[in-house]
């Protein structure tokens, strides 16, 4: 798979979506967008917090494939998380139709969320949250051994 290109089919997608956002002349602000991906057909879809379709695209390297729905969807994530951490750094997301906090979450066909793509809070972005994962186990293990001399 050619994930360059996959990567800027999903970014051209976005772009397009933001865009037509940006342009709506009702003065909406919005806070959420939510992505389904079809495994089967390889769709793409995005809607605004109102569910409503702003764009879809077909990305031919999804269509059918032979992994795992796990593996498919990881593949999926990682690429999505990749198009808008450089959507990000465009500041696509920083135009006047968004407000924060403001996230672009994974989501089913009826709408619940799998998992949160992007997160932006003011200064705050997430994109991934690897430092948070077994917080609870690291600090526990901090201080045992800080206080394993205080006995």
């Amino acid at each position: 798979m050619n994930n360059i290109k996959t990567q800027a089919i999903v970014e051209s997608v976005f772009s397009s979506a933001i865009h037509k956002l940006d342009m709506q002349e009702s003065g909406n602000c919005y806070h959420d967008l939510y992505v389904q991906v079809d495994m089967e057909s390889g769709e793409i879809l995005i809607y605004d917090e109102e569910e409503r379709l702003l764009e879809k695209v077909v990305v031919f390297d999804w269509v059918d494939k032979s992994e795992s729905d796990e593996a498919f969807r990881s593949e999926v994530t990682a690429t999505l998380k990749a198009a808008l951490s450089l959507l990000v750094s465009k500041k696509m997301f920083e135009k006047p139709c968004f407000m924060q906090p403001f996230s672009v979450s994974l989501t089913g066909d009826d709408f619940s969320v799998i998992e949160e793509l992007l997160f932006v809070d003011d200064d705050n972005l997430r994109i991934d949250d690897p430092l948070l994962k077994d917080l609870d186990a690291d600090l526990d293990n901090f201080l045992t051994q800080l206080l394993s001399d205080v006995k």
